[in-house]
């Protein structure tokens, strides 16, 4: 005859200890887990432990958020009968790759400690962590809900109820409005955690608003990399390179940037470019011809534009600097299937040159055309793929984040050239584009720039010509030396064969 497995709640040594850490979430974590909490860890312990607390934090990299809430939510499962907790991000990855990770080593840590015995009463699954005997009603478990669809989080009521939120700037507000209804009995609890990616929405309200301080009922944490033991100095030095101020901020701090707006940069800024020289006469160059291919037919602009090149990457002494030396192209009446020629010619006339061709739509059709002419010396543009380097797929939504982001952050910090001599309508146009370049962070921090289409809704031009210039900002955008004393570029070209051919006129004169 089969013995009935006992139940936790048959266990004598089980209602001590609830009493003991029900209320002590710092103490679970010691000397039920193992773990020595930061002082950040203890602080969100403390903020989440009273019955029908509001939690909120914003949090730079490395802070121990995850390892938190693998704890808050094991202290919630054990110590209340019956309880429910569920987690929820933008996106069901970042709980599966993140806190639902943590449970394993979690319960390995149990069963090494003095109450190893509570760990044979509960169970792990891909989307549950539950109570045994009680997989229903007694658990942990993710909440997803596709963009548009929030009601997929209804239906979770309970006395002992606990939402834990990760990357929270990224949750639309209408899935707040279903969680936030969802939580009907005074003693639910609800914790946010999230980079401060959007200076909007209800993550946002809870720091400012929606705050304690504010006379709210959100206690607004910030975690800061800076302080946390957990974060060693050589990351925070690596970082402090590679990031601009915002993302320092953002990112590391773990604050809410003032200085994010919605174009990422201003006219004044491209302004100061007009005459700037960024290479100087002494340093080894190489060319760029830049080719952003319209639809033709006065539809977006076809652009074709000589830049001088030096350096490689976004940061430190060799970061690179670009000089926009001429426009040979810039129309929106040019038949694209004309244009392979036009790039074909242009090249020709810089020393060793790199064309960096739009890969995408009509731009598409262009690069067969030279293939077919044996034309190989370009780079293809893929907007909408991802990048190659781990830093910047980390940093960037796609290609066209990274090399907008690129050139913005070069000519902040004065990398960035353009010759007085180009038309100033060509000018104009360039820095009125790159004036008008809208981006925002999506739910993991990665910038990324609004498609065009959505720009276009906004009533914003398709920014071609500055798209252009960006290309020279590619992370995989590689140049060759220009050879010493071959031709300068497309304008001084035209004027040494110019005097080459009144050479061989009046030779014989």
């Amino acid at each position: 005859m089969a013995v009935a497995k006992k139940s936790i709640l048959d266990d004598p040594r089980y209602l001590p200890f609830v009493e003991r850490y029900c209320v002590d979430i710092t103490r679970f974590c010691i000397e039920v887990i193992g773990m020595t909490p930061t002082f950040q860890q203890v602080e969100m312990f403390e903020s989440v432990a009273p019955f029908g607390s509001r939690t909120s934090v914003t949090s730079g990299h490395g802070t121990g958020k995850t390892g938190g809430y693998s704890v808050i939510a094991l202290w919630h499962l054990f110590c209340y009968y019956t309880s429910n907790t569920f987690l929820h991000a933008p996106k069901l990855k970042t709980i599966t790759d993140g806190v639902w990770k943590e449970f394993a080593a979690r319960k390995t840590d149990i069963q090494k400690g003095a109450h190893a015995w509570i760990a044979d009463y509960f169970e792990i699954e891909n989307q549950r962590v539950y109570i045994k005997g009680f997989k229903l009603n007694w658990f942990i478990s993710p909440r997803s809900a596709p963009k548009g669809s929030p009601e997929n989080l209804a239906g979770a009521h309970n006395y002992a109820l606990l939402w834990l939120l990760d990357e929270s700037s990224g949750i639309p507000d209408a899935n707040w409005g279903v969680i936030s209804g969802s939580m009907t009995d005074a003693r639910n609890r609800a914790v946010c955690a999230s980079q401060p990616t959007r200076q909007s929405g209800f993550f946002y309200d809870q720091h400012h608003s929606l705050s304690k301080e504010e006379g709210g009922v959100w206690n607004a944490l910030s975690f800061s990399s800076i302080d946390s033991p957990l974060v060693s100095d050589e990351f925070l030095i690596e970082k402090k390179a590679q990031y601009s101020l915002e993302e320092w901020l953002i990112k590391v701090v773990g604050q809410f940037c003032e200085l994010a707006g919605k174009y990422l940069t201003g006219a004044a800024s491209i302004e100061a470019c007009v005459g700037k020289q960024v290479i100087r006469d002494d340093e080894e160059y190489g060319w760029f011809l830049l080719s952003d291919i319209g639809g033709g037919g006065y539809r977006d602009d076809t652009a074709l534009i000589a830049a001088k090149v030096i350096g490689h990457g976004e940061y430190g002494a060799d970061a690179r600097r670009v000089q926009i030396v001429s426009v040979p192209l810039c129309s929106n009446s040019k038949d694209p299937s004309d244009v392979y020629g036009d790039i074909i010619v242009q090249s020709g006339n810089l020393s060793n040159s790199t064309a960096i061709i739009d890969g995408g739509g009509i731009g598409l059709s262009v690069i067969k055309q030279l293939e077919k002419n044996d034309f190989t010396n370009f780079v293809k543009v893929l907007w909408g793929s991802p990048n190659f380097k781990t830093e910047y797929k980390e940093r960037y939504v796609n290609q066209r984040a990274q090399a907008c982001c690129g050139i913005a952050r070069a000519v902040q910090e004065g990398r960035f050239g353009i010759n007085s001599d180009i038309p100033k309508s060509i000018i104009k146009k360039l820095i009125k584009q790159g004036s008008r370049i809208p981006y925002h962070y999506d739910e993991k921090a990665r910038r990324y720039i609004e498609k065009k289409a959505d720009m276009a809704a906004d009533g914003i031009p398709s920014p071609d010509l500055w798209d252009a210039c960006s290309f020279a900002f590619l992370e995989n955008a590689n140049y060759l030396i220009a050879e010493s004393g071959a031709s300068s570029g497309i304008v001084g070209s035209a004027i040494e064969k110019a005097e080459a051919v009144a050479d061989e006129m009046f030779a014989d004169a």
